[in-house]
Parts: C-alpha cells; sequence; structure tokens
C-alpha cells in the first residue's frame, strides 16, 4: 500500500490519500521511525506523576490562542536547534513532542532523535486528539 500511486482526481481522491498516508505512518511506526504515543497514555503518564519533559512545537501565537496546560515547554520548531540547550542534558529521559496535529512534533522528534535523544515519544493526533481539558 505505501508503493501506491493513486492519481489525483478531487472527487474521488485528495492530493495526500488517506490511505496512503496512513500506510506510511504504520510503516514508519513498524520501522522504529515514528514512536507516538496516544493521549490516553499520556494522560495516565501525567496522572501517575511520572517526570517527562513535554516539548510543544507550534509557533508562539499558536501557543498563546491554545495550549494544554500539562506543563509542557514551548520551542518553536524553528528555534529548536538553537534552542536544545533548554532540552533535558539526560539523553535517555522520555520527551513528548507535540503540536496542533503532531506534524510539527514529527518534526521536533527526528531531529531530536539525530541530536542523540533515544526516549523521544510523538502525541499522535496532536491538541487537536487531546480529550481531556485543556488550559484554554
Amino acid at each position: 500500500m505505501v508503493n501506491a500511486d493513486l492519481p489525483y482526481a478531487p472527487p474521488f481522491s485528495l492530493a495526500i490519500d488517506h490511505s496512503i498516508a496512513t500506510a506510511h505512518i504504520m510503516q514508519n511506526k513498524l520501522e522504529g521511525i515514528f514512536d507516538g504515543i496516544s493521549s490516553v497514555d499520556l494522560k495516565a503518564k501525567l496522572d501517575k506523576g511520572e517526570d517527562l519533559f513535554i516539548l510543544d512545537a507550534r509557533g508562539a501565537d499558536e501557543y498563546e490562542q491554545m495550549r494544554l496546560g500539562i506543563g509542557e515547554t514551548l520551542i518553536p520548531i524553528g528555534k529548536l536547534r538553537e534552542r536544545l540547550h533548554e532540552l533535558p542534558q539526560d539523553k535517555n529521559k522520555e520527551i513528548v513532542t507535540l503540536c496542533k496535529i503532531s506534524l510539527r512534533g514529527y518534526e521536533a522528534a527526528v531531529l531530536l532523535k539525530h541530536h542523540g535523544y533515544k526516549n523521544v515519544k510523538i502525541l499522535e493526533g496532536g491538541i487537536a486528539a487531546w480529550p481531556f481539558e485543556r488550559e484554554k
């Protein structure tokens, strides 16, 4: 399925077909490229008091409009490389990256893994999929 090449036909198929995009996500999960965490699992870890670093990769304007209020740290994806010193020095500490739908969360996770962080997870579906109370 990941190698399917479906034609773009607006009445029938979007430019980015959901089936193919889903197949790519699953392939990335199976190959260990995408290590996700569900909102339910993240909330359970927070409720247990587990020590996590939560990285919000959105812009400041988006953060001001809506945030989870779970102790996340805002470092916009475009500034992440120059602000790596603000992340935990322990490269094994669990870090959860997120954004609105987790595209930038994924980009942040890839960048962190490139810099040696080993326990990075992406909030699946991002803030859009958070079913619990939010700060704003």
